[in-house]
């Protein structure tokens, strides 16, 4: 037999099973074999009852009624924290939510934005046409949006936190300034003071024969950032908005039906401006950007046959080398202005002063919107002069709100910070302004305007005897009305390039249709008549 069969067989049947029947352990060895296996086996079984013992602890131990749950922190259940986590913040976002929303509601609200140089939207007069088109609370919705408390400077913030954060920012930067309108002295001449922060000495001029330079045709040392580009061109830098072109639809269903509502009665003129990237866009760039003078000349071509239709980009292009746009701000220079009121007077057979009449103003160190909308450093350090024209003749300037009420006699051209040049031009956006004046051919000119049409108002006090201009973002009057009522015998629609094709354009359809069963009443001609009255 072999005798170490069994040595690695502590335990086992066939130790005994193998034996013959009957045989016994008699030898000294087969009974130490013996004893040794029955030790092991004592051992083995000892070891194996432990683990039994304590695996049965554990699965015991593992599966308490009271532990099925997992469990967080202190001993509570994970649904029990998610319970009061979102307790706590419904108790804190709640109330803060409510606050914001209370503060929005009792804080000032702003009227004024000094970063993007502009007046901001204000709150709508309530009718109940207004109120069931939906127009009101639209207005409502808008004004709210547009004159959040600390505007500017929450915007400033934001832009600031992705500075940081490495994100580029297109408004970083915060153009300060306060407006200060001056009250007119209500004297029968009201021929505008000049302001203490301006001088009128070395102002530009228009040239006779202007240079007729194709700056697109040109390379520049130029910087592009989210649509936008900072060109270097004759020694200092420029800003440019690109255009992309669109059809103008919403702008010429509006003229179309507004000229089919008054008839032949009143002249109705078109003239949409262009920015200044038409004429200042290096060649590099000429496929970031879309020719305006075509778009205009493609919306003209839809209008009815009794509008008159007007293109400003060939005369401006003839004076290019002139500061007939601003370089570091939005808008037009007063300069180009000038040229393109003097084509809407011979369109329209007016008289209209030549600008060596007018006394030149000039505001120095300007710097517009163009360095907060695109940060560049090189538009802040290369202000430019922003000069401006005050008329000789005599006219008197009236002010009412949004839906036409009288508010005060005051100054066509006001006195601004210099950051807040271009609001020179009777201080914003956000009235409706009359101009009397003492030309006496009986033209009444009404001129609905985006903010470029600001500029050209000085200029057509030689050519009208009374011009009401309202902004086609923020009027509360019915167009159609206004013109009837008040004798308009021309209507003239001026705004910039991206208004024509653009979303101020659809506001001209509400300004046509809203508010369309009432009487339009000028009262500071009542008021006048009722103290002539009193006076007697």
């Amino acid at each position: 037999m072999d005798e170490n069969k069994y040595e690695d067989k502590p335990y086992s049947l066939e130790y005994f099973e193998d034996k013959p029947s009957g045989t016994r352990d008699n030898t000294e060895e087969q009974r130490n074999t013996r004893d040794r296996s029955y030790s092991n086996r004592n051992i083995y079984s000892s070891s194996k009852t432990s683990n039994r013992r304590s695996s049965t602890n554990r699965t015991s131990s593992s599966r308490r009624p009271h532990d099925n749950k997992k469990r967080g922190i202190d001993g509570l259940s994970k649904s029990a924290l998610e319970n009061g986590f979102s307790i706590i913040s419904l108790l804190v976002i709640v109330p803060i939510f409510f606050i914001i929303a209370f503060l929005i509601l009792v804080l000032p609200h702003p009227t004024v934005s000094e970063t993007e140089n502009r007046t901001l939207a204000t709150m709508p007069s309530f009718s109940f046409e207004s109120y069931f088109s939906g127009s009101f609370t639209s207005s409502i919705a808008k004004c709210y949006d547009d004159t959040v408390p600390f505007r500017d400077d929450l915007k400033n913030a934001s832009n600031s936190m992705l500075g940081l954060l490495g994100f580029p920012s297109s408004n970083n930067v915060k153009v300060t300034g306060k407006i200060q309108v001056v009250n007119s002295s209500k004297s029968e001449d009201s021929s505008v003071a000049s302001p203490t922060d301006v001088t009128s000495s070395n102002a530009q001029q228009p040239t006779e024969a202007a240079t007729d330079k194709d700056y697109t045709q040109e390379n520049a040392d130029a910087n592009y950032n989210n649509g936008l580009i900072s060109v270097n061109q004759d020694g200092h830098w420029r800003a440019l908005e690109l255009f992309g072109g669109g059809s103008g639809t919403s702008y010429i269903e509006a003229l179309n039906d507004i000229h089919a509502k008054l008839g032949s009665s009143v002249k109705v003129y078109s003239m949409p401006n262009p920015l200044a990237c038409e004429f200042y866009t290096p060649l590099q760039y000429s496929d970031y950007t879309t020719s305006q003078s075509d778009c205009f000349n493609k919306i003209a071509g839809k209008m009815n046959s009794g509008i008159a239709s007007i293109n400003p980009c060939d005369v401006l292009k003839q004076h290019t080398t002139e500061p007939i746009y601003c370089r570091t701000d939005h808008h037009w220079q007063p300069l180009g202005a000038y040229y393109a009121s003097q084509l809407f007077a011979s369109t329209a057979g007016v008289p209209f002063a030549d600008i060596s009449t007018y006394t030149p103003q000039n505001i120095e160190g300007f710097v517009g919107t163009m360095y907060a909308f695109t940060g560049d450093v090189n538009i802040k350090n290369d202000p430019e002069t922003f000069t401006y024209y005050v008329p000789k003749n005599k006219y008197k300037t009236y002010y009412y709100d949004q839906s036409f009420n009288f508010q005060d006699e005051g100054e066509l051209l006001v006195n601004t910070d210099t950051d807040n040049a271009y609001l020179t031009f009777m201080g914003g956006d956000d009235s409706i302004v009359k101009v009397k004046t003492d030309v006496t051919n009986g033209r009444k000119l009404c001129v609905v305007k985006d903010s470029y049409g600001n500029a050209e108002i000085p200029f057509y006090t030689s050519s009208f005897s009374e011009i009401y201009v309202m902004d086609m973002r923020y009027s509360q009057i019915n167009l159609v009305n206004f013109v009837k009522d008040l004798g308009i015998t021309d209507l003239l629609f001026t705004c910039s390039s991206y208004s024509v094709v653009g979303e101020n354009a659809d506001n001209l359809a509400n300004l046509i249709s809203q508010n369309s069963s009432e009487k339009i009443v000028d009262e500071a001609v009542t008021a006048s008549a009722s103290s002539k009255v009193t006076a007697q």
